[in-house]
């Protein structure tokens, strides 16, 4: 089974230095944005909250169905732009619900701009789950637009499938030192407890991971905390 652990993070808590989890509303599916495709058998995942159109990498919208009182036998996945327009859709007719990473398509022509990628299921046109990404023309674009001291890419780790559902309880803080290129040179685990002990090389790497903008002015002792929690599925 798909476990989310509730820690999706809005862009508008990863500034300040620290981020810290947030609850997910309410909804029957989820839909997460990476910024390059996970390799097989990683620790943790690009997280991120902004595409470029560029091509330069390739970004990955990843879904799933929450509710295990839906039957699922096919999944839509549909883009659309801030004025309601559709512009992508992909239909998955050997979708089960677990979660699945697909490239993120952008038409020739397609705008920037404010994108909300909607699931539905089964051949119905009602939205399950919905979620925002920003999209940008270029990645020197998005990177312009985001301020010095939060990242655009934000490392997640993957869940450990040796916890089990019901111990997947605990807290986790670590310290990522940024580099003036924006690159994170190491991570500090700040707190664990709980599960979050057994999750302490995945937000190593999670920090290891994550992109800020270059600023050469920069402090040395630069640093970003990020603070999840975790908790069983209800």
């Amino acid at each position: 089974m798909f476990r989310v652990c509730f820690l999706i993070l809005p862009a508008f808590l990863w500034g300040g230095g620290v981020a810290e989890a947030a609850p997910l509303p309410t909804r029957d599916a989820y839909i997460e944005f990476l910024w390059t495709k996970t390799p097989e058998g990683a620790l943790a995942r690009q997280e991120t909250r902004s595409f470029a159109l560029d091509g330069q990498f390739d970004h990955q919208v990843c879904f799933a169905i929450l509710n295990a009182d839906i039957e699922v036998k096919s999944i839509e996945l549909r883009a659309m732009d801030a004025d309601g327009k559709q512009l992508v859709s992909t239909r998955f007719n050997d979708a089960d619900g677990r979660k699945r990473c697909v490239p993120a398509e952008f038409p020739a022509g397609a705008p920037a701009g404010k994108w909300t990628y909607q699931v539905r299921v089964n051949g119905q046109d009602h939205v399950v789950g919905s979620q925002t990404v920003d999209v940008f023309p270029t990645v020197d674009a998005l990177i312009s637009d985001i301020a010095p001291d939060m990242p655009y890419v934000l490392g997640r780790p993957n869940y450990d499938s040796s916890i089990a559902p019901d111990q997947f309880n605990g807290e986790l803080e670590w310290i990522m030192h940024i580099r003036r290129d924006g690159t994170v040179s190491a991570v500090d685990i700040d707190r664990a407890e709980g599960a979050g002990i057994a999750m302490r090389p995945r937000a190593v790497e999670a920090g290891l991971i994550s992109l800020f903008p270059p600023d050469e002015g920069r402090e040395p002792s630069a640093t970003f905390k990020r603070h999840l929690s975790f908790r069983p599925d209800k």
